[in-house]
């Protein structure tokens, strides 16, 4: 008999991903969220009661939160919670957001486990910070846990983000706030009520490994790219020789995604020898990022196919981030033949030196060298680039899912 799971995620992240893999193996009892288009239910059905151009902007923010391949049939919209923490967020209200997450979170949990009551499962799929309560529900009920780590254990990146803030503390904005013991302590009970923990990177695990996770229940699965999003046939690029090499990050543009290295690296690198876009949200204060808009381009946040095209457009991409789970954006980067310059605590975009570089420290000096040394060897660059593409099959969202059938099988 075929077992049945249950996926569930107040937001999105990888979680559409997660559960088209279960869909695929008809093992796919249902998909939680609180966001997902479907033009037949509120509050989407509002794009066609309004006139243009609100219709066109409602449309396009509401199919961000979309994947056409995961039938409508196996999805549960549980709430809206979502929606008021996007709203808080894009008006720039940080701490609103926080606490709209929070509630949202307590809100979904008791919702999903309403949910698991109706329908039963076997196993049962869920996300850091946001499974607690559902866990706590299902072990009783001999319900398998799976806990998706999407990022490394808070304490690590609580004690990164202090050592961030001491070096640059104009960096960060009012609202940012550390994690608290009791953080720690709802981290922890999560991953020890977890039956398999699945990270999307080395870095990842080690942190949880440090903060007392058991390593035998710890499988490492990479994250990757959407192929029906990028282009199938490697992008043909300018020539480099003559022109500045346009060097891109795709992120939000804050703190823990190493910003101040990244904007302070480029500070003093002429403009006719390098360019630099940042596609994302910016999370710092705007009086900092000041003094560097004359030499950066800053495009806010954008939907998924919108960023394809800057993926496709530039050189090599830049990703000098301190703290991650397994950059989605790494795997991008990859699909789009673009040369990387990476951390090395963010996943493995560059992979055997073959078609990018990690640095040896997170500094504006070691990124910087990295940028010129780029600069000052084109025929590098296009080595990477072309090493990107002849690997790009290794990362894709097929893949990922693949594994993630074999891990619940097993």
């Amino acid at each position: 008999m075929t077992s049945r799971v249950g996926v569930f995620h107040p937001g999105t992240q990888h979680s559409w991903q997660t559960a088209l893999a279960f869909q695929e193996s008809d093992s796919l009892a249902w998909y939680a969220t609180s966001a997902f288009y479907d033009p037949n239910r509120w509050p989407y059905k509002l794009e066609k009661l309004v006139p243009e151009p609100l219709s066109a902007r409602l449309h396009r923010e509401f199919t961000r939160r979309h994947l056409p391949a995961l039938e409508s049939s196996n999805v549960r919209q549980l709430g809206i919670w979502e929606w008021s923490e996007t709203a808080a967020r894009r008006i720039g209200q940080a701490k609103l957001a926080r606490w709209a997450n929070r509630c949202g979170n307590r809100s979904f949990a008791v919702l999903a486990t309403k949910l698991m009551e109706r329908e039963a499962v076997d196993t049962v799929w869920g996300y850091n910070t946001s499974s607690l309560d559902v866990f706590r529900w299902a072990k009783r009920r001999n319900i398998r846990c799976v806990l998706d780590q999407t990022i490394g254990h808070c304490a690590s990146l609580d004690r990164v983000m202090s050592t961030e803030r001491e070096k640059n503390p104009d960096f960060f904005l009012k609202s940012f706030s550390p994690f608290s013991e009791d953080d720690f302590a709802l981290q922890n009970e999560e991953l020890a009520l977890a039956d398999l923990v699945v990270t999307g990177c080395d870095f990842c695990a080690q942190t949880l490994i440090e903060n007392g996770c058991d390593r035998h229940k710890i499988a490492i699965v990479p994250y990757g790219f959407d192929e029906t999003l990028f282009p199938t046939t490697q992008p043909r690029r300018k020539p480099l020789a003559g022109r500045p090499i346009e060097f891109l990050f795709v992120g939000s543009a804050g703190p823990r995604k190493g910003i101040a290295t990244l904007l302070q690296a480029f500070a003093d690198i002429p403009g006719d020898a390098a360019r630099l876009t940042i596609v994302g949200p910016l999370e710092i204060p705007e009086k900092t990022f000041r003094p560097f808009r004359d030499r950066v381009t800053h495009i806010g946040s954008l939907p998924r196919k919108e960023v394809v095209q800057h993926f496709v457009s530039a050189d090599c991409f830049i990703f000098p981030s301190l703290f991650e789970g397994g950059g989605i954006v790494l795997y991008e980067a990859v699909a789009a033949g673009l040369g990387i310059i990476q951390s090395a605590n963010c996943g493995d975009g560059v992979r055997e030196h073959r078609n990018g570089l990690v640095l040896e420290e997170v500094s504006p000096d070691c990124l910087r060298k990295s940028i010129i040394d780029v600069v000052a060897n084109p025929d590098r660059l296009r080595e990477w680039q072309d090493a990107s593409w002849d690997i790009r099959e290794e990362r894709t969202w097929k893949r990922y899912r693949q594994s993630v059938r074999e891990l619940v099988a097993a």
